[in-house]
């Protein structure tokens, strides 16, 4: 039997087991109390980190209608600043002309347009390009022509030095929020990372996302000084503008991002930001043959594959001692597998140009069958293979590397969650803060320890448990839509333990780099169990694949690539 639970494609949503939920409504408000959950915990746990403004702006807020919190909120969360308020249409807020008024009142928004734009607050490429083309040939018919595109509508404008006339003949009120800088602060507060918003309320308001519960207190919290949060929001303002430069290509830009990249950080979130920012920023700089520039940036980050990238832009530069070196040193202290992996295959490159020797390491060859199946429907390869076997009496599912992380997720579940201190700062997390650091199991050794002796031992009682308590919530590892109780039941039955066990302290040992390259298929049938990794024609083993069915090889795990080849009709 074929348990068909991946993806038709990288972009369909599974072809079974798809969850089917009722319609939720949400109250017309909904935004409104999130919003308020998220300024109570602000209020809760970070009132020493915001300034005499901020807290003034909190009391402001609170003294608010209704109305008012409602439609700043809805401006807040908008795209942009400048908006035109007629365009503004919101069925739930009951007076919106007084709504605005008490915000102008505030000084929470403005509708002084030509204040804003002397102060240099706005531009008038933000005021223009708030209308349509239709709308700027109306306004401008003796600047502008139907020929034009709006961007050239736009330059035009730029160009024009009569910016008293241009604003004069603006006839519909403009509103801009002064203070989106601060919803920026509070997000980040609350969450910790600057990349969830208030979008994820609403998800778990929807239930599309549930959150397991665990407790959150001040001594958990990822900023302790203002300081921190000036920084963090600095440097990811430099990233969102270096990611904008590499979008076009302007190396430019990104050579004169690199010299205001801050200087190393002891705070080490902060210097993790800084040094993934800088081999992104360096491995452009290299693509653009700036090597002397890169090889600076890339030896002040200790981030893979920052070594890697050295290596190669001195045997670039002709340097091939000091890259040579740089192989070596690699060997005696590797980050991760593929690092030393690489290593070697550069000391091969480098051996001769420096007069040294080179041994290379044995290689390890996966057992592997060949198979020719008829596929005149352009299945997937994978689908195809899994048929194969399912005919040959297994019962065959195609989870990749879904299916060990997701019983490590259920094995480890009330671990992962344990209320170790610094590992959760908000209630919409998947996983703690050191998930993928060294510390996730320095902090729960004894506790992971001991469950691994026990899954040895052959005790699996919580896996059944986690799967049918927690079902639906949110965990890094377990893919609830992918994975099934048959696929949980059929491994506690067939995989022995000593191995089961084998299988989860290899993931342990690198989280990060362990959780991919296991096989496309995972099979059961009444005496046993197997993996197998499926390739098509022309397709290869990758380096993090073969390290799994390496691993698998020497703890005796059932392993085989299958290689496929198609029957003509």
């Amino acid at each position: 039997m074929f348990i068909l639970t991946r993806f038709s494609d990288k972009h369909s949503r599974p072809i079974t087991q798809c969850s089917y939920m009722a319609a939720i409504e949400l109250k017309q408000d909904y935004y409104l109390h999130n919003f308020n959950a998220l300024l109570k915990t602000i209020a809760q746990y970070h009132s020493s980190l915001l300034s005499v403004d901020e807290k003034r702006w909190l009391q402001s807020f609170y003294q608010l209608s209704t109305d008012a919190q409602m439609l700043l909120i809805r401006l807040l969360s908008r795209k942009g600043v400048l908006f035109r308020f007629n365009k503004l249409k919101y069925a739930e807020i009951t007076n919106i002309e007084q709504a605005k008024d008490q915000l102008i009142q505030h000084g929470m928004i403005s509708n002084d347009i030509s204040h804003l734009y002397k102060q240099h607050a706005i531009t008038l490429t933000d005021i223009f390009s708030l209308y349509t083309k239709p709308e700027l040939l109306t306004l401008l018919p003796e600047l502008v022509s139907k020929a034009d595109k709006k961007n050239d509508i736009i330059r035009k404008i730029e160009k024009n030095n009569d910016s008293e006339y241009l604003l004069s003949i603006i006839d519909d009120p403009i509103v801009m929020v002064q203070q989106q800088a601060l919803l920026t602060k509070f997000l980040l507060l609350f969450f910790g990372n600057s990349h969830q918003d208030l979008s994820q309320f609403v998800l778990s308001d929807l239930g599309l996302h549930k959150f397991e519960n665990y407790p959150i207190d001040a001594s958990t919290q990822l900023f302790h000084t203002t300081e921190q949060i000036d920084q963090w929001l600095a440097l990811t303002e430099l990233a969102d503008q270096y990611w904008q430069a590499h979008e076009i290509k302007d190396y430019e830009a990104i050579t004169t991002l690199a010299q205001a990249l801050p200087s190393q950080s002891t705070w080490l979130p902060l210097e993790n930001k800084r040094q993934k920012l800088i081999n992104h920023m360096a491995r452009d700089l290299e693509r653009n043959q700036q090597y002397d520039v890169a090889l600076s940036l890339f030896r002040q980050s200790k981030r893979t594959p920052s070594r890697e990238r050295q290596i190669r832009i001195l045997m670039a530069q002709q340097q091939y001692q000091t890259a040579y070196a740089l192989t070596k040193h690699i060997q005696h202290n590797p980050q991760d597998d593929d690092e030393l992996e690489v290593s070697i295959r550069l000391e091969k490159k480098l051996a001769k140009s420096v007069n040294q020797p080179f041994t290379p390491p044995k290689a390890f060859t996966p057992k592997a069958i060949q198979l020719q199946l008829a596929n005149y429907e352009h299945q997937r390869v994978e689908h195809c293979t899994a048929s194969y076997f399912a005919s040959q009496g297994w019962t065959v599912f195609y989870l990749e590397n879904h299916f060990l992380n997701s019983l490590f997720g259920l094995a480890m579940w009330d671990i992962i969650f344990a209320p170790i201190k610094g590992s959760f700062i908000n209630p919409y997390q998947l996983a703690p803060l050191d998930m993928f650091s060294e510390e996730f199991y320095r902090q729960r050794q004894d506790l992971i320890d001991a469950r691994l002796q026990a899954i040895e031992q052959g005790h699996f009682n919580s896996w059944q448990t986690h799967f049918e308590q927690k079902h639906g919530i949110t965990n890094y590892w377990v893919h609830w839509e992918l994975f099934s109780q048959q696929a949980l039941t059929l491994a506690l039955s067939h995989i022995p333990p000593i191995q089961l066990a084998a299988m989860l302290r290899r993931l342990l040992k690198d989280l990060r780099h362990h959780r991919s390259g296991m096989p496309d298929l995972i099979m059961f049938n009444d005496t046993g169990y197997q993996w197998v990794e499926v390739k098509g024609p022309g397709d290869k083993l990758q380096n993090h694949q073969l390290r799994w069915l390496a691993f698998f090889a020497q703890h005796q795990i059932p392993a085989q690539v299958a290689y496929v080849t198609y029957l003509d009709k």
